[in-house]
């Protein structure tokens, strides 16, 4: 009970004050704050967008939580959703996250090592597994790479991946992993990451959803049309989330964007 009364408490107070309000996946925050400020613009309306990791918004969503729509970036949050009948018609398909790895300080190649190398006695950030799907991501990559066992006691959890962005540039820790569609084309960041391919690309498949109690669903539907028209696929390509039509190559690894 005490559980749920601190859930309750953690909702945002100010969202009934939007003529939307959407949940989303931390990754989708530059995506989503350039297609809001469009779809404010065009319709006249005010859009509130909450962010968090994917697990812990979809169990505010089963709690009464009052968004109107719901973007994750691991099907199986949705899924979960869908089943539980949350969900309001389709399951849209944004496309697929990209996981990187962000280095703290800049150095001429700092990737030239083998992540093996690289890593040991490090300290490493990655998303909370149990609720962020990057975290999830990073762990199988690492599981499946033969590193997690070498590299386990130097991880160091956040919430979400947009708190291990903070804490690679806070100097909290020497390298994180990160989405891609969390880096800016053009800043120091880009310049320090590595792009990792993963085996599964489905781990970071990115849907979003009608919430079925939203407080206006037309407008709310008309958003998620919003979001699939060619403008936006044109904006998630920018921000680093591969459209699902895209012939995504996991197997691309470097320096930069690709």
């Amino acid at each position: 009970m005490r559980g749920l009364l601190c859930l309750l408490m953690s909702f945002p107070l100010f969202a009934s004050a939007a003529d939307l309000t959407i949940a989303a996946a931390s990754n989708y925050r530059l995506l989503l704050d350039d297609a809001v400020q469009r779809f404010e613009k065009a319709e006249k309306v005010e859009v509130s967008v909450i962010y968090g990791s994917s697990g812990k918004l979809a169990t505010q969503i089963q709690h009464g939580a009052p968004y109107d729509l719901y973007f994750s970036a691991n099907a199986a949050y949705m899924t979960r959703l869908e089943q539980a009948g949350e969900l309001a018609g389709v399951v849209i398909t944004d496309g697929y996250g990209q996981l990187a790895l962000l280095a703290a300080e800049k150095s001429e190649e700092p990737f030239v090592e083998s992540l093996d190398t690289l890593l040991k006695g490090k300290a490493i950030a990655i998303a909370q597994p149990r609720n962020a799907p990057f975290g999830q991501a990073a762990v199988s990559y690492l599981e499946s790479n033969g590193l997690y066992e070498r590299v386990n006691e130097s991880l160091v959890y956040a919430e979400n991946v947009a708190q291990v962005m903070h804490m690679v540039r806070s100097g909290a820790a020497e390298y994180g992993f990160v989405a891609l569609s969390l880096i800016k084309q053009g800043t120091d960041a880009a310049q320090r990451l590595k792009i990792i391919p993963l085996k599964d690309k489905s781990l970071l498949k990115q849907q979003h959803a009608v919430i079925a109690g939203a407080k206006n669903i037309e407008l709310a539907t008309s958003f998620s049309q919003f979001m699939q028209q060619p403008e936006i696929t044109q904006l998630k390509r920018r921000y680093g989330i591969e459209p699902e039509n895209d012939d995504v190559n996991n197997g691309a690894c470097g320096n930069g964007r690709g």
